[in-house]
């Protein structure tokens, strides 16, 4: 399937053939010519507008083609791609003699043989300890009907099978057992405090408090969103912003009034964007740490645990998650 205007779901399909895989991003240096490096950190920051992420290493020899280019184009490698990942890793290598590619809408190379690819406008580049994150705007995609190649443990797999779920339930000694260590609601919570620090961190310094950071997120799964619709989504944070509270934000372009309620404003998806751009990346990070088994059923289990503790989600988280 090719498309250049599809659909969402069209374009959360072709997100999805990433896993946690391998990819081979390309762009031109300022005389013309193909640069390529192999990277592990693609991922996906907002569908509308279609917004991607990868990072690259400071001391990257591509560093200077892809902060100037201003496009790039991401290729999610197949299972069969091995060799192509692993010449586009090595530094200073003739990466595109042996490879067929054609440019692309933005002129980027594209190679031949991929399981999707996504040609991109460089949009965004943040500093992110030593590497740089770069967030692209999607202007084509492509996705194909090949299983990715993967990357975990150090060394390359393939996609496996799901493992069934177990059937056994743990048990806890209430006597013995220790509230840090075995409470489920401590861990659930400890987990989501440490993996969003980073990005908690990035919106305070934006000038970003928690209750903006909430209704900044809300918006950008449904929008319009009416006052009412906002308190809705809050309502479990024990938060309940005024009408007064919104108007502060549309002052500051952090949202927007339109037709029948509120959408983000000019510099509130600026922020938002970057903030998330920082908590994908430290995403990414962890996610790099994990095997494919044990991510596949982290997911499943926080699935699981999500539909057990009942059906009183928001009304905007709820139709986002469909």
């Amino acid at each position: 399937m090719s498309a250049a205007e599809g659909n969402t779901t069209e374009f959360r399909t072709a997100l999805g053939a990433f896993a946690t895989g391998v990819t081979v991003v390309t762009t031109l240096d300022d005389t013309g010519q193909p640069v390529g490096v192999t990277a592990s950190s693609f991922n996906s920051v907002s569908l509308d507008p279609r917004l991607v992420l990868w990072s690259l290493a400071k001391k990257s020899l591509s560093r200077q083609a892809f902060c100037s280019s201003g496009h790039f184009a991401i290729h999610v490698l197949a299972e069969t791609q091995e060799e192509l990942s692993n010449r586009f890793a090595r530094s200073g290598a003739d990466k595109f003699g042996e490879t067929l590619w054609a440019r692309g809408a933005l002129g980027s190379p594209l190679l031949a043989e991929y399981a999707a690819v996504f040609q991109c406008k460089t949009r965004h580049l943040y500093e992110g300890g030593d590497h740089l994150i770069l967030v692209g705007e999607v202007v084509a995609f492509e996705t194909r009907d090949h299983a990715p190649l993967l990357f975990h443990s150090g060394g390359y797999a393939v996609s496996r099978a799901r493992h069934p779920p177990t059937s056994g339930r743990e048990t806890v000694d209430l006597e013995h057992a220790s509230f840090a260590e075995d409470f489920l609601v401590y861990l659930v919570a400890r987990a989501y405090f440490q993996i969003s620090r980073p990005t908690r961190r990035r919106a305070r310094d934006l000038g970003l408090d928690e209750l903006e950071y909430h209704i900044l997120v809300g918006l950008s799964m449904q929008s319009p969103a009416s006052l009412q619709d906002i308190q809705t989504l809050l309502e479990h944070t024990g938060d309940a912003p005024s009408g007064d509270w919104l108007q502060s934000m549309v002052d500051r372009d952090l949202i927007a009034p339109i037709s029948t309620g509120y959408g983000l404003g000019g510099a509130g998806r600026d922020k938002l964007i970057e903030v998330l751009a920082v908590g994908k990346a430290f995403e990414a990070d962890i996610v790099g740490q994990m095997t494919q088994d044990e991510l596949v059923e982290t997911k499943r289990l926080l699935r699981h645990l999500i539909k057990l503790s009942g059906d009183d989600v928001p009304i905007i988280l709820r139709d986002h998650d469909r």
